[in-house]
């Protein structure tokens, strides 16, 4: 592959590069951020009080180095969350080295070693999730160029680390859109894991004022001892009726099901899936089938209102309902799987509102919330509950 080439040699090189004293700047900077949020009602039964606050705040101080062929950067970080439950108060802390990492040119493109950031597309599959507190950094190697992006990595940092898991990812630009194969290895509790994804995305004009995307995954592997086929899709057109307001329209589907042989449950390997599937990330691209609407309208230079309507059902009845972080959802006494199926698959539907402000050249403020209403499946497990969700938030950035 074209890629090989210059990574090799710029490896190999790389030491030939180191420059005098003379040439390097230095630049430090810092990025602040703080985050209240409020969830009511997750488990959607009213007997019992699982209502909880969350401050989370983190700080990053950093320092860039930068040469004529090569740069490097280190990023420490500090997050601290503070929570309070009906039965209890409780606080985590994590330090850590958020980044790295040194970064050379390598003919057209440029090869990064060390822990690093590391996104594909639009994070469907492979995101760095900075929604949360502590957010994913990847320890590995990496080469982009105009055409070509190649990583292997292990995550340095992470909530809920996957220790074992292990991931090579290639992606080709061309006049399509952007052709990605991703390998996942890992092993779990319940045995070794090994996905072969292939991707597809594409985003362009479907008319004058009409944007379109499209992105479908395939599967296959092997997931403890089933054998894994599986597939997904997203699909969303959106309409500017102005430099203000536009309105889009979404689907997204996700196989599910599972046999004593096969598992046709498609993995959303390590996404952001914050930004796609409602706010109050309660579902996850996994045995899932959506229709959504959304809405965004520019309030004035430094603001954005967007509204979203989310309705969600499962793609097989048999298999469960997985949230944002990959995972089934927990319910009083359980899960949210009915293995007979007789549960049904609506899960409910979710309604979105978000407001987002510049502050300055620096910062940027953010508000939301959001309502989720169960469907017949979530009643159908929790017998005469019906209560609606509720969550939001209020979210200050700065980066000096």
């Amino acid at each position: 592959m074209a890629f090989i080439a210059p990574l090799l040699a710029s490896a190999l090189s790389a030491p030939s590069t180191l420059p005098t004293l003379k040439d390097l700047k230095i630049t430090p900077d810092v990025e602040l951020r703080g985050r209240f949020e409020r969830r009511v009602d997750k488990d959607f039964v009213r007997s019992l009080n699982d209502n909880r606050s969350d401050f989370l705040w983190r700080v990053r101080p950093g320092v860039t180095a930068t040469a004529k062929n090569w740069n490097a950067r280190i990023q420490l970080q500090y997050a601290h969350t503070v929570s309070w439950t009906e039965a209890k108060n409780f606080s985590a802390e994590n330090p850590n080295v958020s980044l790295a990492y040194a970064q050379f040119n390598a003919g057209e493109g440029k090869l990064t070693v060390g822990r690093q950031k590391i996104t594909l597309g639009d994070e469907r599959l492979i995101g760095t999730l900075e929604w949360q507190n502590v957010a994913r950094s990847m320890d590995g190697i990496r080469y982009q160029d105009k055409d070509w992006d190649a990583s292997a990595f292990e995550f340095g940092v992470a909530f809920n680390r996957p220790v074992n898991a292990r991931v090579l990812a290639v992606s080709h630009k061309n006049p399509l859109g952007t052709t990605s194969y991703i390998l996942k290895s890992d092993e779990t509790s319940a045995g070794d894991v090994t996905v072969h994804t292939l991707d597809h995305v594409w985003k362009g004009k479907l008319g004058k004022d009409l944007n379109g995307e499209f992105e479908i995954a395939g599967q296959m592997g092997k997931v403890g001892p089933r054998d894994l086929g599986a597939i997904a899709a997203h699909a969303r057109a959106t309409y500017a009726f102005d430099k203000k307001f536009s309105l889009g329209l979404e689907g997204n589907i996700a196989t599910g099901g599972q046999s004593a042989n096969h598992s046709k449950t498609f993995d959303n390997l390590y996404p952001t899936n914050h930004k796609f599937y409602g706010s109050a990330d309660m579902q996850g691209w996994r045995n899932m089938q959506e229709l959504s609407l959304h809405a965004s309208y520019k309030t004035d230079p430094n603001g954005t209102l967007l509204l979203a309507w989310h309705n969600f059902w499962l793609f097989d009845a048999t298999d469960a309902w997985y949230g944002a972080t990959g995972g089934i959802n927990p319910r009083p006494g359980g899960t949210y799987v009915d293995p007979t199926g007789a549960s049904g698959r609506h899960v409910g539907s979710e309604i979105d509102i978000t407001y987002n402000r510049k502050l300055g050249a620096n910062g940027s403020s953010s508000i939301g919330f959001a309502v989720f209403r169960p469907g017949g499946f979530v009643k159908n497990l929790n017998p005469a509950q019906d209560r609606l969700q509720y969550w939001g938030y209020w979210m200050v950035n700065y980066k000096f």
